[in-house]
Parts: structure tokens; sequence; C-alpha cells
């Protein structure tokens, strides 16, 4: 039975045909994440002032856990690459 005993990758966004493509596809798909957690801030932030003002608490609610919820999901799609770098380098050190 034959075991690879060294194993190297290194990843290239070059090493296939259509890399730039995929990157700004990647890049495209991004900037409509952020723009959708803007829609989603923006309609969350309504949601909570006119239940806030008409008093519907519930409404307040749900308004205040859309202000959190698309914060966070703007903060994951802008700190994408750095995440996927870092546990890309931590993987990497792994002997």
């Amino acid at each position: 039975m034959l075991i690879p005993l060294d194993v190297h990758v290194n990843p290239n966004s070059n090493g296939l045909p259509g890399g730039i493509q995929i990157q700004q596809v990647l890049d495209g798909l991004a900037a409509w994440a952020l723009l959708a957690a803007l829609g989603g801030l923006l309609v969350s932030v309504i949601v909570w002032s006119v239940g806030s003002n008409g008093g519907n608490y519930h409404a307040v609610s749900r308004g205040k856990t859309g202000v959190l919820v698309c914060g966070a999901a703007a903060m994951v799609a802008g700190g994408a690459a750095p995440i996927i770098n870092f546990f890309a380098n931590l993987g990497s050190q792994i002997r």
C-alpha cells in the first residue's frame, strides 16, 4: 500500500483558467450581500420605529433583531476574505 509521505498544496488563483472571472463574480456577490444587509437594516429600522410609535412591542422586538442580524451579516460579508485567510493560514501551520 502506497501512502503519500509529503503532499504540498499551494493555492494559486492563476492555476486554472477563469480565476480572474471567478474573482469578479465573488466581488460582485460580496457587493450584493452588503447591499442586501443595508436594505434589511433600513427595513428593520422602519419596523422598529413604526412599532415603537404604535406601541407594538412585537414589531419593536423584530425590528431590533433585524438591525442586529443585518449588522452581523454586513460584518461577515465585509470580513469574509480576512476570515477565510485567517483559517487558511491557521491550517497551513498544521504539521
